[in-house]
C-alpha cells in the first residue's frame, strides 16, 4: 500500500505534464533542496519538503486550474490544502507545506522554516543555468507573455540578473554563480550565431 506522500507523487506525475513547471521541475527542485540542505548542514523534515516540492505549482495544472486567487503560489497553496485534507495528511505538517508553497516564489516574503527556505532557493535556482534557459524556451507559445524566442531570451536575461540577489543560502549563491556562467556562455554563443539576436 502506498504512503500518502507516494500517492501525492503519483498524482503530480499524472497531472503535472507542463514542460516548464510540471513533475520533472518538482523532482529537480526537491533534489536540489536536499543538496542545499546537505551543503549548509540544515536539518529539515523530509516528508514536508518532498510534499511542498511536489505541490508548489499544483495550482497551475489544468486539472486544478482555479481563477482565484490570481497569484499562483496562493492558488497552489489552496489546492494543496484541499489535497492534503482529502488524504488526511497531519494538520501541522500540512500547515508547514502550505507555508512553504506560499513563500516559494523568488521575491516573495521569506518564511523561517528550513523547508520553506530550501524550497524557495531551489525554485529560484531552477530558473538559472542551462535548465533555466531550457525552461524559458519551453514557454514559447505556451505562455501569453512568452510569444517568441527573443522574448524567452529576454526573460532568461532578466531572471539571470534578479535571482541571485533573492537567494538566501550561501550554497545557493555559489551554485547560482556557476549557473550564471553557463547562461552567459550560451547567450554569448547565441548572440554570435544570430547577429546579436536579430536573426532569431
Amino acid at each position: 500500500m502506498k504512503s500518502v506522500v507516494e500517492e501525492i507523487e503519483a498524482l503530480v506525475a499524472r497531472v503535472g505534464t507542463h514542460p516548464v513547471y510540471g513533475y520533472a521541475h518538482c523532482l529537480r527542485v526537491y533534489a536540489l533542496a536536499g543538496e542545499l540542505a546537505a551543503s549548509e548542514g540544515v536539518s529539515y523534515d523530509v516528508e514536508i519538503l518532498r510534499v511542498a516540492a511536489l505541490l508548489h505549482d499544483v495550482g497551475l495544472y489544468k486539472a486544478y486550474a482555479l481563477r482565484e486567487p490570481p497569484d499562483h503560489a496562493k492558488r497552489s497553496a489552496v489546492v494543496a490544502g484541499r489535497i492534503l485534507q482529502d488524504w488526511d495528511f497531519p494538520p501541522q505538517a500540512s500547515q508547514a507545506v502550505i507555508e512553504a508553497i506560499e513563500h516559494h516564489p523568488p521575491g516573495a516574503p521569506t518564511g523561517t522554516a528550513s523547508e520553506t527556505i530550501l524550497l524557495k532557493d531551489a525554485v529560484g535556482l531552477d530558473y538559472l543555468g542551462a535548465i533555466g534557459i531550457s525552461r524559458m524556451l519551453a514557454m514559447v507559445g505556451t505562455e501569453d507573455d512568452v510569444p517568441d524566442i527573443p522574448t524567452a531570451i529576454w526573460h532568461a536575461e532578466s531572471l539571470r540578473q534578479k535571482i541571485p540577489d533573492l537567494l538566501i543560502l550561501k550554497s545557493s549563491k555559489d551554485l547560482a554563480a556557476r549557473r550564471i556562467r553557463e547562461m552567459e556562455a550560451f547567450l554569448e554563443d547565441l548572440r554570435d550565431a544570430t547577429a546579436r539576436l536579430k536573426l532569431l
